[in-house]
């Protein structure tokens, strides 16, 4: 098989070239080069390298500002590392809820198993002209194929040949597919759902939406901090001056706020998240995760649903 291509790739170097490199290359200052061999063996430099994005000179976009260290670019990836651990647990308990909340909706209405008939749903189609509720429902065939050594799976298979309730199936799904599954929800369904939450069926499903896009980046451990993000959730009238060009992470913070209407779980949050940024608060530049300068102050007021 060939090998051959346009672009070869860069050689691979040795920790001690790459730190040569950064020194000569990118003007980016080593302070002590045997803790900067200890975090290039943490962190591989490509890792790294994407939080040095806006820490650049504007005169040679190869060369770091004078005042930015190898230290500097570490400690903004540990930030983001606690920061997306943070934001990871009380994703988990909406994403959660929202399973409750959609299972229990289609099990009163519909039945136990009611959520494998179409015709309880809009049979919307995708962009491959394939109806929504079948991509789910194959999904969710693999998932029970894939997980099939769990002890629920294996209950299920042997006692109920198979057949699963929505309030077990909802485990089995993606938080992408229990997204799907609201958006083909019945009109009256939505509704009996976002009203939990004292919102709109589209403005629930924008903020599913976002995250389910922030849940995947922390889980995969990707960059959250001056990372645009894909979706824009809806935002009500008195926090629409919060959006920004670049779509960053505090307009999903105000509609976390929301969702759990500022109870004890958010208060939670929100001390960790101050925590986390006051011990980084010399090195992170707050607009890169798109919050303004008083954004302690908006996150503690309370919240209008009106």
């Amino acid at each position: 098989m060939s090998t051959d291509i346009s672009n070869p790739l860069k050689p691979a170097l040795t920790f001690e070239q790459q730190i040569e490199r950064l020194k000569t290359i990118h003007n980016l200052t080593i302070m002590h080069e045997d803790s900067a061999l200890k975090i290039l063996e943490k962190v591989n430099y490509y890792r790294l390298s994407a939080y040095g994005i806006g820490l650049k000179k504007d005169a040679n976009s190869e060369e770091y500002r004078d005042d930015i260290t190898l230290e500097h670019i570490f400690r903004l990836y540990c930030f983001d590392s606690e920061f997306r651990n943070d934001i990871i647990h009380i994703v988990e308990q909406l994403e959660v809820q929202l399973r409750t909340q959609i299972s229990y909706c289609l099990s009163i209405k519909y039945g136990p198993e009611g959520y494998v008939d179409v015709r309880n749903f809009n049979d919307k189609k995708n962009r491959n002209g394939k109806s929504v509720h079948g991509t789910i429902m194959d999904s969710f065939k693999n998932e029970v194929k894939h997980c099939k050594n769990l002890p629920f799976v294996n209950h299920h298979q042997d006692v109920y040949d198979g057949h699963f309730p929505i309030w077990a199936a909802v485990e089995l799904m993606t938080f992408g597919n229990i997204t799907s599954i609201f958006d083909i929800m019945k009109s009256e369904d939505q509704k009996s759902i976002s009203s939990f939450y004292a919102t709109s069926p589209n403005h629930l499903k924008s903020w599913m939406l976002a995250l389910v896009e922030i849940r995947n980046i922390c889980a995969h451990y990707n960059r959250l901090y001056n990372m645009p993000l894909k979706q824009t959730p809806f935002l009500y009238k008195e926090n629409l001056k919060y959006r920004s060009k670049q779509n960053k992470v505090f307009p999903v913070f105000l509609v976390i706020k929301r969702m759990l209407h500022s109870n004890e779980q958010w208060e939670s949050f929100l001390r960790d998240i101050v925590k986390t940024i006051s011990k980084y608060q010399d090195i992170v530049i707050l607009s890169f995760i798109g919050f303004p300068p008083d954004w302690k102050n908006i996150l503690q007021a309370p919240t209008s649903f009106e």
